[in-house]
């Protein structure tokens, strides 16, 4: 038995420090494609690096666009398997910078999706 394609999203972190505070920060964004993720982590961090930041990491995950990666989701007044990924908890993938100028990502796929996922029960 092989699992349908689910619909997925991007979700991103840049975390720089601040060359003259030193105060360490961070942005958080999303995309849609792996390829609009990988745009949008280049330009923060080229965006940070020209004003005046270091910066310390920047990575993605790739989640179920229904549930966000947390395998449930709020529906008839409790909490209920997300149908669309089957109660799958966290991410399909990881995108995670190699360079500290952001131009190069390593992808991590996470799991076999082509087998089914064994049944779990909502907290």
């Amino acid at each position: 038995m092989t699992r349908d394609a689910f619909r997925t999203k991007w979700k991103f972190v840049v975390e720089f420090e601040d060359d003259e505070t030193k105060e360490i920060s961070g942005t958080l964004g999303q995309a849609d494609t792996r390829a609009e993720c990988e745009g949008l982590l280049e330009y923060d961090v080229q965006y940070h690096n020209s004003h005046g930041r270091t910066v310390l990491n920047a990575e993605a995950a790739e989640v179920c666009a229904q549930c966000e990666g947390e395998g449930t989701i709020v529906a008839n007044g409790g909490v209920e398997i997300c149908d669309v990924c089957g109660g799958r908890l966290g991410p399909l993938a990881n995108l995670t910078s190699l360079r500290a100028n952001g131009t190069q990502f390593l992808l991590v796929r996470r799991g076999n999706l082509s087998t089914p996922l064994s049944p779990r029960r909502a907290a």
